[in-house]
This record gives C-alpha cells, sequence and structure tokens, in this order.
C-alpha cells in the first residue's frame, strides 16, 4: 500500500521528461531556409544624395520712391505674370510736383522762343542765351524726374512666378530698398545637394539625374547643370545643382528630395537578392547568414540602389563570399539552426 503512490510518482516524473525532451527536440529542429552566396558585380557607378528643392529665382522688389501704401493687389502664395502691378502709392504728392515742372517747362520754353529770336538777330549777349537753354534743360529735367516718381509709385511684377511673401500692409510707410514683396520663379526648379570631395571629382558636368520627390511620390529626370567650384569651408563638400522643369508647378520650394546621380563609370559593387533585406520596426536594415555551425547570424547592413535584377547593392555590413539567406526568414531569428 505504502509502494503505489511512489511508483505512480516516479512513472508520472519519467513521463513529464520524456515529454519535455521531446518538445525540446521539436524546437530545435532546423529550419529549412534558402541561400546564395553574396559576389560581386559590375554595373554602373550611382551616388545617392538627400536634396532640397530650390526656386531658378528669387526677386525681392520694392518701390524705388518713398510713400504711403495705398493699394495692394496681391496676395502671398498668388501666381503674378511679369509686368502685373503688385501695389501702388499715394501719389498726390509726386502728381502736384510734376503740375509744377509743367509750368516751370512751359514757362522756360516759352523765354527761350523770344530769346532765341533776339540770339539770332544778335541783339541777345551769349551769355543770356547759354543761362536760358540750361534753365530749359532743367526744366525738362525736373518734369522727366517727377514723372518717374508718378511711375514708380506703381510696383510691378519684374518676373513670372509666385509670391510667397508680403512685406506691406495698407496703410504703411514704403522707403526705397526695403522689400515689399517676394516673388519666386518655379516654371523652371533647381535639387541641390552637397557632395563631399572624394566624390564631386566623378560627377560630369550635363549628367543625368533621377530626383524623387516623397512627398509626391514620383520621380523627375534632371540634368546635371551646376558645380560649384568653391567647397564649404567648414564641411568640404560641393554644391551641385540639378535643373528640373516645372511646368505644372508640382514641385515647389523647399521640398525634399532623393537624388541619384549617374557617373557614366562602372563600379564593382556588392549586390544581394531584395528578398533577403529585412528591415526592422526600428528602420534598421539588416541581413541572415549562415555559420559553419548552420546557424543564422544576423547582420546589420546599410543598402544603397535597387538594381534592375531586382538586387540591392550593399554598402556596408558584408564582405563577400557569405551565404545570405533568401527565403524562411519569417521563421528564423540570431542563433536559429538552419538548413538548406
Amino acid at each position: 500500500m505504502t509502494y503505489r503512490p511512489v511508483s505512480f510518482l516516479i512513472i508520472t516524473t519519467l513521463l513529464a521528461a520524456c515529454g519535455s525532451k521531446e518538445v525540446q527536440q521539436e524546437q530545435q529542429a532546423p529550419v529549412k531556409v534558402t541561400a546564395t552566396k553574396v559576389s560581386y558585380n559590375d554595373m554602373p557607378q550611382t551616388f545617392t544624395y538627400s536634396g532640397t528643392i530650390e526656386p531658378d529665382n528669387t526677386a525681392d522688389i520694392g518701390f524705388a520712391v518713398p510713400g504711403v501704401v495705398n493699394g495692394i493687389l496681391v496676395e502671398e502664395g498668388q501666381i503674378v505674370k511679369q509686368g502685373q502691378l503688385l501695389a501702388t502709392l499715394d501719389a498726390t504728392e509726386y502728381s502736384n510736383a510734376l503740375a509744377i515742372a509743367n509750368a516751370g517747362l512751359d514757362q522756360a520754353e516759352d523765354m527761350y522762343r523770344r530769346l532765341n529770336d533776339l540770339y539770332q538777330k544778335g541783339s541777345l549777349p551769349a551769355k543770356d542765351y547759354i543761362d536760358i537753354k540750361t534753365k530749359l534743360a532743367q526744366a525738362k529735367a525736373n518734369k522727366e524726374i517727377s514723372a518717374k516718381h508718378i511711375a514708380d509709385s506703381r510696383l510691378y511684377a519684374p518676373i513670372t512666378g509666385i509670391v510667397s511673401a508680403r512685406k506691406i500692409e495698407r496703410g504703411s510707410a514704403a522707403a526705397p530698398g526695403v522689400p515689399a514683396f517676394t516673388i519666386v520663379k518655379t516654371d523652371m526648379v533647381y535639387a541641390r545637394v552637397s557632395v563631399p570631395e572624394s566624390e564631386v571629382g566623378a560627377i560630369p558636368r550635363g549628367g543625368s539625374a533621377q530626383v524623387y520627390i516623397p512627398t509626391l511620390q514620383d520621380s523627375v529626370e534632371g540634368k546635371i547643370t551646376i558645380i560649384n567650384p568653391q567647397a564649404d569651408a567648414t564641411s568640404r563638400t560641393y554644391n551641385i545643382k540639378i535643373k528640373l522643369s516645372n511646368n505644372n508647378g508640382r514641385l515647389l520650394p523647399g521640398m525634399l528630395t532623393e537624388i541619384r546621380l549617374n557617373t557614366g563609370r562602372s563600379a564593382n559593387n556588392l549586390t544581394v537578392p531584395a528578398t533577403a533585406v529585412v528591415r526592422d520596426a526600428d528602420d534598421l536594415t539588416y541581413v541572415f547568414i549562415t555559420n559553419g555551425q548552420r546557424q543564422a547570424v544576423r547582420k546589420r547592413v546599410t543598402v544603397g540602389a535597387l538594381t534592375g535584377k531586382n538586387e540591392v547593392v550593399i554598402t556596408t555590413g558584408l564582405q563577400g563570399g557569405e551565404q545570405v539567406i533568401t527565403s524562411g526568414l519569417t521563421n528564423i531569428k540570431d542563433g536559429t539552426s538552419v538548413s538548406l
């Protein structure tokens, strides 16, 4: 009677241990995967950079004469045409000055006609004749200046573009040289990037560039038109600009871009199938390789361009010759036993 419970306990313990070993053996069963050897391939040399869209031209414009603003005809964000009226000043003072100048000119012309006849007859000294000619010239100049002041009290757009800033209000005082509006010309724009000294020599002027705009989820083809010969004194980088057509106005100054520059040369790049690259929740990219113990080893990598063969260029993280796992990735983690 006293031995039966003990025997039952021993049997139960042995059965549990056997079951645990079976579960452990099942958990340690190798995962079936497919792997391929990492290799180097000759392919066109390209560089990838982050950049921004810049307008073709930016104009800060203002009145050439002082005055009080009495009319504003455009607002920020509005498209304006070259020669379009933007704002006006109260020109009462300039109109009165023009009226005075006209009266002075009429008087000078009348005096000149009468004295000129006397001079032609020899009845007027040369000194007096030169004096009246000078007064007539001054009267004409005064009229032209007053007329120009009236014209300058009306501000026109010097270029076709978008009003990006309005810096005046109705009733405010305008002064010469103080910007009233900023207009950006955007029918043609540039994508600007900073290129390190080690790479700028490989980039040809006039070469092609692929510009991807994430916010538009679209790409635009452009040409490298400007390579600044002066490096930034701090970063030692060179500014490069790619000209882009923007007739539809979709590309706006300040948009971020991802730019791929084609150097026209070939380069020996390390590539892996795109299916081998995994991106985690922290936006880090990595691959799994197999080691000599047939285990999956996670390796963080930096990826470059995607090739036409559905392969990805690996810029850092691999040396070449490794066996990279390309399928079965959902069932493995770092240290998992695998079978090929």
